[in-house]
């Protein structure tokens, strides 16, 4: 054939469509996507997370260690219906809502970092294998994801912020009406899991809801705030939760963390001093006669004294939340008291619990110091005080 005629004949040929919309992986392997969100086919069979929006990284490889069926439930997340625009629909026959762009990028933030972030694997096992899909037929719970989410970025921006953003405010507001409202009503077998998933969504939400953008104007320094000591009060509440769904009732997922539990319900000794070091007997005044009803320091002092043992970095959650998990109402009424020993208390639990979690170094990274210079500024004559106030 004709060098010419054979040119002419390649030129001819129409020219495939290429996606303007699709995502990079597919942009990357010079594929035309299929612009399905969040996955789109392409990646499904290639073994890859997808990637419309930036939060995942191009090419990332699906764990190695997941079967092809494994692979497929993952991206198999039930998706009710999809608009022209790609909204995705949530709701639960009463209320529905569509997830934007905006938030399925918040959503894939949450299933591939946030997730990984909230426990060990038994956590992230419930999450991938039953709280996301619930997501989808909850509504109340798809808020919560959507608000914790949007927390995890703006604590981890290249400047992180304390102002929430107007989509982070809606759907905490969202989250909790909704959240209150399934309370209200008869408790349905099928919700009693994603509202446990949902009480850890409370904990994360109100932990992070810090107004302060300094320690001179987080508590106890700073102009009282709705905020204040907040998650402190959430205790008795998630044990009223805990016995009207029972995470532990034989058909609950949960139960595959029985023992967590039972190391954060652990007892506490019922009298004396063993176990609690010599600083904390005398700055709370303890003896082989106190008790948890004769010492409002007593369960602090002890949780305290074991949290404090632990070696940096090795906190886990289950270690800081244990210390607040027998605690004393009298102990609450004295930090709003802005009690020097309540307070040192807290202080130095802050030292180790923010090595725990993200969500608690949020609130620590303003309220641990502004506690210091409270004690160093109202109570410099108590060298009790003074000698165990941390150094920052």
């Amino acid at each position: 054939m004709d060098p010419q005629v054979s040119l002419a004949v390649q030129k001819c040929r129409p020219k495939r469509k290429s996606s303007r919309f699709g995502c990079r992986n597919c942009k990357l392997r010079k594929l035309k996507c299929d612009e399905t969100r969040p996955y789109c086919s392409k990646c499904r069979t290639y073994g890859v997370y997808c990637n419309f929006g930036f939060n995942v990284p191009d090419l990332q490889p699906v764990h190695q260690k997941q079967t092809k069926e494994e692979l497929v439930s993952l991206f198999d997340i039930p998706r009710p219906r999809s608009t022209i625009s790609n909204a995705i629909w949530v709701g639960d026959g009463s209320t529905y809502f569509t997830l934007d762009l905006k938030d399925q990028m918040l959503f894939n933030r949450f299933r591939y970092q946030v997730i990984h972030s909230l426990g060990g694997s038994e956590v992230v096992h419930i999450w991938e294998s039953h709280m996301l899909h619930f997501c989808f037929t909850c509504p109340f719970l798809m808020h919560g994801t959507l608000a914790m989410a949007a927390v995890h970025e703006r604590f981890f921006e290249t400047t992180p912020t304390h102002r929430r953003s107007l989509r982070e405010s809606y759907h905490a507001s969202q989250f909790t009406t909704l959240f209150s409202k399934q309370l209200s009503q008869p408790i349905r077998e099928e919700h009693k899991d994603p509202l446990w998933a949902a009480a850890g969504a409370v904990a994360i939400l109100t932990f992070s809801a810090l107004n302060a953008s300094s320690p001179d104007e987080a508590w106890p320094l700073g102009a009282p705030d709705s905020s204040d000591l907040g998650w402190l009060r959430l205790g008795v509440g998630k044990m009223k939760l805990w016995h009207l769904v029972n995470p532990l009732r034989p058909e609950s997922v949960y139960r595959i963390i029985s023992e967590s539990f039972a190391q954060l319900h652990q007892s506490v000794p019922t009298r004396g001093t063993n176990g609690v070091s010599v600083e904390l007997v005398q700055l709370c005044g303890l003896d082989e006669s106190s008790t948890q009803e004769n010492n409002p320091f007593f369960t602090a002092a002890h949780g305290l004294s074991q949290l404090l043992e632990v070696p940096k970095g090795r906190v886990s959650l289950d270690n800081a939340m244990k210390v607040w998990s027998h605690m004393d109402n009298r102990f609450v009424v004295l930090l709003e008291m802005k009690d020097p020993v309540a307070l040192l208390l807290l202080c130095l639990w802050y030292t180790k619990a923010s090595e725990s979690r993200w969500w608690i170094s949020i609130r620590a990274k303003h309220e641990l110091p502004a506690i210091c210079s409270y004690l160093e500024i109202y109570h410099k004559d108590n060298s009790v005080i003074q000698a165990l106030i941390p150094s920052l």
